[in-house]
């Protein structure tokens, strides 16, 4: 606080020397004289005064002199001029050399007081700025520092993750990329920035179907969905992608973080798991399969042998036995497909399809045997029913298979509904309505397990395949 108001008086006139001395110290400033420009140059160097008050005129070293050393050395020490012998060129040439105030002797000791503060004052309140922008400047300087440090972790946490994590705006424009992502894609990071993530990853012209980042736009909410990819070699590819929101003004998320997880080695292992499950089902079922086969082929060898010992003439009567040969192998062959479907199941050919061409094709394979049982079929499918992937052929086994037991639960006959739905954002639903006795609700949780039925003469595959 002592070094804010020490102050260095320069003049050749010992009375003004005294006279200043007395005055400043009432003003409670700590007061260094000097009766020449040499002498206080040399007080300046050792006390660095925050005020200097210097006379114009003086031998050797005058004041511009003086002042001019002493704002190269302290720009922030002010100078107040005085002189006996103004005169406009000096005072113009103390202001430009940055002298707080110019006065003229005699002095006004009041108005010297009021310069005096208002000098000290002045460098007061520029060290202070200057100290306030220096910790400012610092702690912006750490701050840029630790968020370099977080965005350094992030981005190693984010390339550490193997799988590919993307970041896209509402446009579905790829923002940010990891080199899971790269890696993915076969393309670099910074050649997948700005590119729309269905272009970039999977080569789509549009967003995939039941894209879980829309969703997450539309709602609010993570949201998740599968994908499955044909490789150029054929086999396919299973994805599982995951959408999590970031928020930004509003409600709204401004951004959204895509997730992509390659599941295709996990849905083999399932798989191969589910096909040894049913293997070692089909081993348990075989005798029961035995037993089926050998009733259907007992009576196709028993009516073929009864048929060859009719005479020619005769053989209009071999009619009904005719029938029940062709019935038994019908029952034999369906028999024989459910169970290698069961055990055998195929990858799925994935195309754009109809469901509704797919309903009419199932309702044609069954006209006759809906006829037989006195079945009806009522359709109501929805005009704006949207084309779907799929496996056409999959999808025609599992109507035909959820319309066969349809018609065989209502033995009186009767209508059957087949209702297809438009279900958004992107979706078909059909339900198949009969008007049976429906199944008890203690074999409602058991209805998709292989070989289980309450049908006789059934084969539990129907539901399962």
């Amino acid at each position: 606080m002592e070094a804010d108001r020490r102050v260095l008086v320069v003049d050749d006139e010992p009375e003004i020397l005294a006279l200043l001395a007395e005055f400043l110290s009432t003003l409670g400033c700590k007061v260094l004289l000097a009766g020449n420009g040499a002498e206080a140059l040399q007080l300046f160097a050792a006390w660095r005064p925050a005020l200097v008050i210097t006379d114009l005129v003086m031998p050797e070293v005058d004041g511009l002199t003086l002042m001019r050393a002493v704002k190269e050395a302290s720009p922030r020490t002010e100078v107040l001029v005085i002189t006996g012998h103004a005169d406009l060129d000096s005072a113009v040439q103390a202001l430009r050399q940055g002298a707080f105030e110019y006065l003229t002797k005699p002095l006004d000791l009041e108005a010297l007081g009021r310069r005096v503060e208002q000098a000290l004052e002045r460098r007061r309140l520029i060290l202070e700025k200057e100290a306030l922008l220096e910790e400012l400047e610092e702690r912006v300087q750490a701050r840029t520092a630790a968020l370099a440090e977080s965005r350094r972790r992030l981005g190693a946490l984010f390339d550490g993750i193997t799988d590919p994590l993307l970041i896209v705006d509402r446009a579905l424009t790829i923002l940010v990329a990891n080199l899971g992502a790269a890696r993915f894609s076969g393309t670099p990071v910074e050649d997948l920035i700005g590119r729309k993530c269905h272009r970039a990853l999977f080569g789509r012209e549009e967003p995939c179907e039941g894209c879980p980042v829309r969703e997450t736009f539309a709602s609010g909410r993570p949201a998740s969905s599968s994908l499955s990819q044909q490789e150029p070699g054929g086999s396919a590819r299973y994805l599982e992608i995951s959408s999590y929101p970031l928020t930004g003004e509003g409600e709204r998320p401004a951004e959204a973080v895509e997730h992509i997880r390659d599941v295709t080695e996990k849905v083999r292992q399932a798989r191969y798991l589910h096909n040894a499950e049913k293997l070692a089902a089909v081993g348990q079922f075989a005798a029961g399969m035995v037993h089926e086969l050998g009733n259907a082929l007992a009576i196709v060898t028993a009516s073929a042998q009864f048929l060859l010992g009719y005479p020619n003439d005769r053989r209009q009567m071999g009619r009904p036995y005719l029938e029940a040969i062709r019935r038994s192998v019908t029952a034999a062959e369906r028999t024989i497909r459910e169970l290698l479907a069961f055990a055998r199941p195929r990858e799925p050919s994935m195309e754009v399809l109809n469901v509704a061409e797919v309903l009419d094709r199932v309702c044609l394979l069954l006209k006759g045997e809906l006829a037989k049982h006195g079945v009806e079929v009522v359709r109501q499918v929805a005009a704006d029913l949207p084309a779907i992937r799929g496996d056409p052929e999959q999808l025609q086994q599992v109507f035909l298979n959820l319309l066969l037991n349809a018609v065989q639960a209502m033995e009186g006959g009767g209508p059957v509904t087949i209702r297809a739905v438009f279900d958004p954002p992107q979706w078909a639903r059909v339900e198949v309505v009969d008007t049976g006795r429906g199944i008890p609700a203690e074999h409602l949780d058991r209805i998709f397990d292989p070989f289980f039925t309450t049908r006789e003469g059934g084969t539990g595959l129907g539901l399962s395949i």
